[in-house]
């Protein structure tokens, strides 16, 4: 049982590290996209 335990707890700090890395990732995309825009309607 305490295996499982630490099983699912490796786990969610995995998809927490995940969700970190998307989460820079969507933002320097974001960034990118809003200087696009702004390079295009200048």
């Amino acid at each position: 049982m305490e295996n499982l335990l630490q099983n699912i707890e490796k786990f969610l700090s995995f998809s927490d590290e995940k969700l970190a890395e998307l989460s820079e990732k969507n933002q320097a995309l974001k960034l990118q996209e809003t200087k696009k825009e702004r390079g295009g309607h200048a």
